[in-house]
C-alpha cells in the first residue's frame, strides 16, 4: 500500500488516555484501525484473528502497535505502577487486504517524529490541524506497513556503526581528520584486515578511501555552503593544504573546488552515492547529534 492509495478517516483521537495501576480493556474487537504507543508505563496486549491461537505482546515506550478490525483483543495495564498511552483510531479506505500487516514496529523516526507531530496536532484545535493529521497518519500507517526503509539495504554491519560512531564523535568536536586504519580497525573492534574485508565486500572500496570520500563531500557542502576559503575548507575537513584538498576533490567530483563552487547545481553527495556510500555518509554527515 502507499499512502495516495488509502483514505485515512479519523474515527476517535490522537489523544493520551491515562491508567491507574491495574486497569483493563476488553476484550473487544474495533470496526476500524487503531495505532496505540507508550507514553509511560508497560502493558500487555493480548489478541486472537479468526480461529487462530491467542497471542501477548508486551508495550512499552519506543513500541508502535497497530490493531486491526479483524482482532479480538484485552490489554492489561501494569499492575503496580500508572500507565499512559497516545492512541488515534481510524478507518483506512482502500487499504486492501491488511491480514499480512505487521502488528508491531519500533518507533524509530521517522515513525516517532510522525507520533509526536499527531500529538501536537491534535492540541492545535483549528481545522487545518485536523485535515493535516488525516495527512500525517496516511503517511504513518504507508510507512508502518512498508518499513521506513523498503528493503532494508543500508543497515551497516555492527563493526561498521561502531566505527561511524567514533568518527561522527570525534568530527562534531573538531576538523573530519582522516584516521588511520589501525584507529578505525580499534573503534570497530575488529583487526584492521577484517575491517577492511567488510568494506570491500559492503562498499567496494577500503575504510580509508570510503572515509576520504565523504570528507571530500564534507567539503563539497561547504563549497556550496560557506563563504569558507579553500584553505579553511581543506583544514576544516582533514586535507594537509589546499592543494592537497584540491587534487583529491578534481578525482572525485571531476572539477577542482573553484569551479564547483561556481557550480552550486551540483550534488555534493553525488561521488559518495555512486560509491553506494550513503548509508555510511548519512550516519557521519546527515543525523545529528
Amino acid at each position: 500500500m502507499t499512502s495516495g492509495s488509502v483514505r485515512i478517516r479519523i474515527r476517535n483521537g490522537p489523544a493520551v488516555a491515562h491508567y491507574p495501576p491495574g486497569a483493563t480493556l476488553g476484550p473487544r474487537v474495533l470496526p476500524c484501525f487503531e495505532f496505540v504507543w507508550m507514553l509511560d508505563g508497560q502493558a500487555t496486549w493480548r489478541y486472537s484473528q479468526g480461529s487462530g491461537a491467542p497471542a501477548s505482546v508486551p508495550l512499552r515506550p519506543g513500541l508502535l502497535l497497530l490493531s486491526r478490525p479483524d482482532l479480538q483483543e484485552r490489554y492489561a495495564w501494569d499492575p503496580d505502577h500508572a500507565c499512559a498511552h497516545a492512541y488515534v483510531s481510524f478507518y483506512a479506505d482502500g487499504a486492501g487486504d491488511h491480514r499480512g500487516w505487521p502488528t508491531t514496529r519500533e518507533q524509530s523516526e521517522p515513525l516517532a517524529a510522525l507520533c509526536r507531530y499527531l500529538l501536537w496536532l491534535s492540541s492545535a484545535g483549528s481545522g487545518a490541524a485536523t485535515a493535516r493529521t488525516a495527512d500525517v497518519l496516511a503517511w504513518l500507517l504507508d510507512l508502518f506497513v512498508n518499513g521506513p526503509l523498503s528493503d532494508g539495504a543500508d543497515e551497516l554491519p555492527e563493526h561498521v556503526r561502531r566505527l561511524s560512531d567514533h568518527l561522527h564523535a570525534a568530527w562534531r568536536v573538531g576538523p573530519a581528520r582522516p584516521p588511520r586504519l589501525e584507529e578505525m580497525a580499534a573503534a570497530a573492534q575488529v583487526s584492521p584486515g577484517h575491517l577492511a574485508r567488510l568494506f570491500r565486500q559492503r562498499f567496494g572500496v577500503g575504510p580509508v578511501a570510503a572515509v576520504e570520500l565523504i570528507r571530500l563531500a564534507r567539503a563539497a557542502t561547504l563549497l556550496q555552503r560557506s563563504g569558507l576559503t579553500v584553505g579553511a575548507v581543506a583544514e576544516a575537513c582533514g586535507f594537509a593544504n589546499p592543494f592537497h584538498l584540491s587534487r583529491r576533490f578534481r578525482i572525485a567530483y571531476g572539477v577542482p573546488p573553484r569551479a564547483y563552487r561556481a557550480s552550486p547545481h551540483l550534488d555534493p553527495l553525488e561521488p559518495v552515492r555512486r560509491a553506494g556510500l550513503l548509508p555510511l555518509a548519512r550516519r557521519l554527515l546527515v543525523e545529528y547529534p
